[in-house]
């Protein structure tokens, strides 16, 4: 089996090549089951200029573009690592017994609730970056990569397999290193995955049809940016796009319901939340693992109905997006046993 392992720290600013780096206290492991980074190198192609002869010029590598990606499991610790690295700093709040979840239930002593509200941070033109070690341990190669800032965050939760996470970013610098040492520590193997069993949708349009699945995505517009002067042939600066960090997803249902083609139709707005509920407790205490996802005015943005067809049930594939028709757009809470994101 495998040795290799993926380390992430947050940067108090986006690194580049060459930069000197403060990184995080925290450090997360992500019990991975892929992740990768490419160098997408551009090259110079000189085949355009007359060199007296039919055959191929060298060519010249001008610049890099890194990117990267995760697939995992939505552990506790780990879920709330990488939604600070989409969204900014939660503002987090220790259980005493008198707080309280979205469910209203109090959260003990040695639990923590983690809430990020729309719209969300970091303040400034830079998202919350992160800085990454790749080691390919088995065959002896390291990679450090810089700048590290989020792109996509997608939640799915199959019939088997647990609840997934599948992350897409970009980056500002990477090179290979030798060996860190590193030991890893991933989250416990006590602490399970959230699993389908444990994924409900306590509130949704009243009258929707049976929900088949549920899949949400976190986008977040980056801009990687070669600035003149820079004596790089990468990005040295990690910049917010200009778009927003917008919540979507998809969610079929079983058999077609009049509420949900007029809500379609309609673009009506509703108040939902998907809530995954862990089976692990936190420490000593009988609280439980939770990530809340709650949507002020959730509306259908697209979908249609399944085809006709000689079948005893048609369905309807349905998008949705968060929008903020007077309130946040979308309210994530977790409460886990993790006091800080620092």
């Amino acid at each position: 089996m495998s040795n290799a392992y993926m380390q992430l720290k947050f940067e108090s600013t986006p690194g580049f090549e060459g930069s000197t780096d403060t990184l995080s206290t925290k450090t997360i492991f992500p019990p991975l089951i892929g992740a990768g980074f490419s160098l997408n190198p551009q090259h110079l192609d000189r085949d355009d200029e007359a060199r007296g002869t039919d055959d191929a010029s060298a060519v010249v590598s001008e610049m890099f573009d890194p990117s990267w990606t995760l697939e995992t499991r939505m552990y506790p610790d780990l879920v709330g690592f990488l939604l600070k690295g989409l969204l900014g700093a939660p503002v987090t709040t220790a259980g005493d017994g008198i707080i309280t979840d979205p469910d209203a239930a109090t959260i003990p002593v040695g639990a923590y609730r983690h809430v990020w509200t729309a719209p969300f941070g970091p303040a400034g033109p830079s998202p919350q970056t992160m800085q990454g070690v790749f080691g390919y341990k088995d065959q002896g190669v390291w990679w450090r990569v810089k700048g590290m800032a989020i792109e996509s965050l997608e939640i799915t939760t199959p019939t088997q397999g647990g609840t997934r996470l599948q992350i897409n970013g970009q980056a500002t610098f990477a090179q290979r290193i030798s060996d860190p040492s590193l030991v890893p520590a991933p989250e416990s193997i006590a602490t399970r995955p959230f699993l389908r069993s444990g994924l409900t949708l306590p509130t949704w349009l009243s009258n929707t049809g049976v929900t088949e699945d549920y899949s949400t995505t976190i986008s977040n517009s980056i801009e990687p940016y070669h600035s003149l002067g820079s004596a790089s042939k990468y990005p040295d600066l990690m910049e917010k796009g200009e778009g927003l960090i917008v919540c979507t997803g998809s969610v079929p249902k079983r058999r077609l319901a009049v509420a949900d083609m007029d809500a379609l139709r309609d673009a009506t707005g509703f108040a939902a939340t998907a809530k995954w509920l862990n089976e692990s407790s936190i420490g000593v205490t009988a609280s439980k693992y939770a990530l809340w996802q709650a949507m002020s005015n959730c509306q259908y943005v697209d979908g249609n109905p399944g085809d006709l067809s000689n079948a005893r049930r048609i369905g309807a594939d349905l998008s949705f997006k968060a929008t903020n028709a007077g309130a946040a757009s979308v309210v994530y809470t977790l409460v886990n046993a993790t006091s800080a994101y620092s």
